[in-house]
């Protein structure tokens, strides 16, 4: 049997009323969270694919971001130009994948500020292997009734990561090959002054 809240005391009836609503809330929360989890998948997906503009939907006119390597961007063509640098680095025959994890994701209104985490693999064209990580933020807006990114922002530590090892790495083969090429050089112009002394 149907009841109607008007056989409902006034308490009981208010009561109802604040459950469907937090309920709704709920439901409409778990929605926002389910369309930000979308992002993150198909930004995985851009990077992985090497295709920025699997991304693009999901991107607001006015993005802006700093990158892993401390460049900004604005907008997609700003990315995609980041994109292309990142590519060139790597060299013919080379990968790029990364794993997002979100630590934590705090929804105001129509704000969304997400944190987190990347796993990355950069694997050159030579075979080798480059792993790092990054923590990373960012700022989505919901416009028009649809999420998108106005800012993100990655940082890896500056000193210690895999490409100041590898760069210090490249610096004493480097020197070390010099230091060695004028190590003997010295002892063939020490030999032939020997040789021509002796003749004199």
């Amino acid at each position: 049997m149907r009841i109607h809240n008007s056989c409902l005391p006034r308490g009981a009836a208010a009561l109802l009323a604040i459950c469907g609503f937090l309920s709704a809330a709920r439901a409409d929360e778990e929605a926002d969270r389910a369309a930000l989890r979308l992002i993150r998948t198909n930004y995985m997906e851009a990077v992985n694919s090497g295709d920025p503009s699997k991304i693009a939907p999901y991107l607001s006119k006015e993005v802006t971001g700093v990158m892993v390597t401390g460049q900004e961007v604005k907008g997609l063509d700003g990315l995609k130009a980041y994109w292309q640098k990142i590519q060139d680095l790597i060299g013919p025959g080379g990968t790029y994948h990364v794993l997002v994890n979100v630590d934590k994701t705090d929804l105001y209104n129509d704000i969304a500020v997400s944190r987190g985490n990347t796993e990355d693999v950069v694997r050159l064209g030579n075979g080798k292997e480059l792993r790092f990580g990054s923590l990373w933020t960012s700022v989505c807006h919901k416009e028009d009734g649809a999420w998108k990114v106005v800012r993100m922002e990655a940082s890896m530590d500056p000193v210690d990561n895999v490409f100041i090892s590898l760069k210090v790495q490249q610096a004493k083969l480097t020197y070390g090959l010099a230091g060695a090429v004028i190590g003997a050089l010295v002892v063939v112009i020490l030999q032939l002054l020997r040789l021509r002394s002796r003749r004199v």
